[in-house]
């Protein structure tokens, strides 16, 4: 009996000896890679002194909108030749498949003209187009391969020795998705992930694999633009944002709180007649809603109509929505990103909070920091206070101390955080 229980622990050790070899081994390989990726780096520096450098900006979703800023700037340098490349989202329906690729197309298009924006499907063939040896480096708003057709994901491009950088499509650090995100193999694949704060690198150096090798802490330039915006003062009426997330499952660590608090949203609108309500939900809230599991179809079309019937609710899919972020004078949510995004207004903001939720599994040291200069909602009556309160009063007893907190701790470089990325970049490689 004692030899048998020796022998299990000594397989036991040979086995913790193996996996710490092929950590080591992962660990080595992959710093390996950004050697020579930084060494790719430097020849398309030296090779491309007389032609334009080759972007590809690949973009998935069109509310992503966190390397636009950067594309303007490169549109705008004889140095640079930027190209959107729209992919679609395979991982879900094929209703989202198609509303999706053709919206993101659309406004892209729109916006950049038609030349500006690549196909990466084409409907005619029903085939994916491959890109890498078009273009000398990519970034993309999508870090999730398995979203991705592999035309479009990371390791594609890193395998082909494409110099990557990454821009968050959140804000990073504040969730433990942040950590998941870090742990993701090909994170380590990216040649600089652009870090919102110093926290991000603390957490790099703690979860991923190369630990903070490829982090550069810059800022967030997705909000840069809202300094720009001024707020249309055309009238007195308040305006609130209602921005529910999609996470509606049952798990701990999910945050959607909309089936909680759908009838209450209903009512909104007929309760404060005199506030204009704006409908921002997650991009894929109604694509979980109308899944059996949930709602269905024809109860999320009912939902939405009853909704849209008040003359003082607008619903809200655009992409960018920092002008929306600058009229509106207050938030209710219980999404991840705005949590700190919406931080950068200075403005009013409520968090749903979910009493099934474990906020242990949910958010950082950092995330609860910035939920605790929300305006805590755990059921009906509180929601009714805050807008009484806060909006309508105007008793907004956190202004001063969530002013501070976002100066200190969230808006890093702001409003300077895309320049400082493309100063960086046109450095690296112009």
């Amino acid at each position: 009996m004692r030899i048998k229980v020796i022998q299990k622990f000594i397989d036991i050790a040979r086995g913790k000896k193996k996996i710490k070899q092929i950590i080591i081994f992962n660990i080595l390989a992959c710093l390996l890679f950004q050697l020579i990726i930084n060494l790719k780096v430097k020849f398309i520096k030296l090779l491309k002194l007389d032609k334009k450098i080759k972007v590809a900006f690949l973009h998935m979703y069109s509310t992503d909108i966190q390397n636009v800023c950067i594309f303007e700037k490169m549109l705008a340098d004889d140095n640079f030749d930027p190209y959107f490349i729209v992919n679609p989202d395979i991982s879900r329906s094929k209703e989202n498949f198609d509303f999706n690729y053709e919206r993101t197309f659309s406004e892209l298009s729109k916006k950049y003209g038609a030349e500006r924006v690549l196909n990466g499907y084409d409907y005619k063939k029903e085939q994916y187009i491959d890109y890498t040896n078009d273009f000398d480096i990519m970034t993309t708003n999508n870090p999730y391969d398995n979203m991705a057709h592999k035309y479009f994901q990371i390791k594609y491009w890193a395998q082909k020795c494409i110099p990557i950088f990454y821009i968050s499509y959140f804000y990073m650090g504040k969730c433990n998705t942040s950590i998941a995100n870090l742990r993701l193999k090909q994170f380590n694949y990216i040649w600089k992930y652009f870090a919102e704060n110093s926290n991000v690198l603390d957490l790099a150096k703690k979860y991923e694999l190369i630990k903070g090798y490829n982090i550069q802490v810059t800022g967030y330039p997705k909000l840069d633009k809202l300094a720009a915006f001024e707020r249309l003062k055309n009238n007195n009426r308040k305006k609130i944002i209602l921005a529910p997330h999609h996470t509606i499952n049952s798990a701990k660590n999910a945050v959607g709180c909309f089936l909680e608090y759908a009838d209450v949203l209903l009512k909104l609108p007929q309760k404060y007649p005199e506030i204009d309500f704006v409908f921002r939900p997650h991009p894929l809230l109604l694509e979980n809603l109308k899944s059996e599991t949930y709602w269905g179809k024809e109860k999320t079309k009912d939902f939405m109509e009853k909704l849209l019937s008040n003359t003082n609710i607008t619903y809200s899919t655009e992409g960018d929505y920092l002008n929306l972020f600058a009229e509106s004078d207050a938030l209710i949510h219980d999404c991840g990103s705005f949590t700190a995004e919406y931080l950068y207004t200075g403005k009013p903001c409520a968090y749903l909070y979910r009493n099934s939720m474990d906020e242990n599994l949910v958010f950082t040291e950092f995330g609860k920091e910035c939920i605790n200069n929300h305006y805590i909602i755990k059921c009906d009556n509180e929601l009714y206070k805050f807008i009484d309160d806060i909006i309508v009063q105007g008793k907004d007893v956190k202004k001063a101390q969530r002013q501070k907190f976002a100066r200190e701790k969230v808006m890093i470089n702001y409003p300077c955080a895309a320049e400082c990325i493309y100063n960086f970049l046109k450095k690296q490689l112009g």
